[in-house]
């Protein structure tokens, strides 16, 4: 029948179209060309006129079929776990939250290839969980992220421990077996985080939580006096970094929940170091300073940092955001981050290196002789680096020079000792890239990349996963050493 559409073809509708009068008119005008000259001026002008059209809608095409292709490719990526809209990357429950075992392998293909994060190798097929790999890559990372090793009665030390990817390494040091001994800033927090989980029951016993300023040297030699006398060490992670100085106000929650009363029941064993305060921050401005925000409870604080959402751009507006660290987001529209050396604090530079360089350099020879004397076939250091670091890069931009030093500072103790080490008292000492997991650019930066879709190729658990492949190896039989990992192998320096 007139009017009905044939098959699957759909009925399209468009608007008002031309005068039916004027259309003719125009028709005939066309029709004239014939019997001109073509060089004639009223031809030329016609041509142009009409060439003009032709660009115009060839233009047009082109803008649609990009639009539909860049729509086509938001959908495939939105139908990732790492990619969905929905997600804020660095989220305790993420991601991650979700499971690798999806109900399909592949999320959909591409109509614009783009590069693998790990191989840079142009793919099309998109894997249902990671956005940004391509299949094989994915297929690796899949597999990897959920490696365990056998490390029962072994002892680990690992700074950093309460949070982000220092809490999924701990989780999984505490699920295969080990005794092991965080540090952190907040040890009641710590406290609170892993009673929480649901099978804390098994492992809390060999929990043992340590308050600590890492930016204090008197401090963390204490700390490694102190897990030296309790006897051999089989494993040591040097996790703990500071990467962005936050305002105080950002600490101001978990700060006032390190004075709140700790849970019923069986808890982990906790001690402080020297003069460390619980909740040691740079109190200016605390409590006194927040704004009209309400105060969260310390269980709250705990709660709100385990769960996704928490730290939504609606939670921002709404004041009422705690992101994964138990922090309020900072919305300061610059950090550290994107600073350059004229334009970094003295002090901050100062924090980062005794964090990031100066306390591992001191565990690592505090605690050797400690390592030495454990039985294992292997012990284990791995210090956490990153990209930042490594000199090999072909472009290095211009921001945060200081976390770049601290990094490059860690990788040569790596480089240097690695070796002599493993020759001397079977220590196996390792650098490793988490990988690309957190947006430490300005709020209103990651807020606009936010909005063009733009999501971190891996997650908390992938980085965890990367710290924890060298003792997983290792266990194996792979002995690696004085090399920085990235993606799970060796790279260059």
């Amino acid at each position: 029948m007139a009017g009905e559409t044939q098959g699957t073809e759909e009925q399209i509708e468009y608007g008002p179209g031309i005068d039916p009068a004027r259309l003719e008119l125009c028709l005939s005008v066309l029709a004239e060309l014939d019997e001109l000259d073509v060089d004639h001026p009223d031809a030329i002008t016609v041509r142009q006129a009409v060439g003009g059209v032709f660009r115009t809608l060839k233009q047009r095409r082109r803008q649609e079929t990009r639009a539909r292709k860049t729509a086509h490719d938001r959908a495939v990526t939105a139908a990732t776990a790492t990619g969905a809209p929905g997600r804020i990357d660095d989220e305790t429950a993420g991601a991650f939250g979700l499971t690798t075992v999806t109900t399909t392998e592949i999320a959909g293909i591409l109509e614009r290839p783009r590069s693998c994060y790990t191989c840079k190798q142009r793919y099309s097929e998109v894997d249902a969980f990671y956005h940004q790999l391509c299949p094989s890559c994915a297929k690796t990372n899949r597999a990897r992220r959920d490696a365990h090793a056998d490390l029962t009665g072994r002892r680990a030390l690992l700074t950093g421990g309460r949070a982000k990817i220092g809490m999924y390494i701990a989780l999984r040091l505490l699920r295969d077996g080990a005794h092991t001994t965080i540090t952190t800033r907040f040890p009641n927090d710590a406290i609170r985080r892993f009673k929480a989980m649901p099978d804390s029951a098994d492992w809390l016993h060999r929990l043992k939580i340590v308050g600590i300023d890492l930016r204090d040297p008197a401090q963390v030699v204490a700390l490694a006096d102190e897990v030296a006398a309790d006897g051999p060490l089989d494993i040591l992670i040097n996790n703990a970094a500071q990467t962005v100085r936050r305002s105080p106000a950002a600490y101001r929650e978990l700060v006032l929940a390190e004075n709140a009363p700790l849970p019923a029941g069986e808890l982990p064993s906790s001690t402080v170091i020297g003069s460390f305060g619980s909740g040691s921050v740079d109190r200016p401005a605390l409590p006194g300073q927040g704004g009209h925000r309400e105060l969260i409870s310390a269980e709250d604080v705990t709660a709100l940092a385990l769960v996704p959402g928490s730290a939504s751009v609606e939670r921002i507006a709404a004041g009422t955001a705690i992101d994964a660290g138990g922090l309020v987001p900072d919305l300061h529209d610059t950090n550290s981050w994107v600073q350059t050396v004229s334009e970094v604090d003295p002090i901050e530079l100062l924090e980062v290196q005794l964090c990031n360089s100066t306390a591992p350099f001191i565990l690592v020879s505090k605690l050797r002789p400690a390592m030495a004397a454990a039985k294992a076939r292997r012990k284990y250091v791995v210090n956490v680096s990153a990209m930042e670091g490594q000199f090999s890069r072909g472009y290095k931009g211009a921001g945060h020079p200081h976390t770049n030093m601290a990094k490059a500072a860690l990788n040569m103790l790596t480089r240097t000792s690695a070796k002599e080490m493993l020759e001397t008292d079977g220590i196996l000492m390792t650098a490793v890239d988490t990988g690309w997991i957190t947006d430490e650019r300005p709020h209103p930066d990651k807020m606009r990349l936010a909005e063009e879709g733009f999501h971190a190729p891996l997650d908390l658990v992938d980085g965890a996963a990367r710290v924890y492949d060298p003792i997983v190896r290792g266990e194996l039989g792979e002995d690696l050493y004085g090399c920085f990992l990235k993606d799970y192998a060796p790279s260059p320096w």
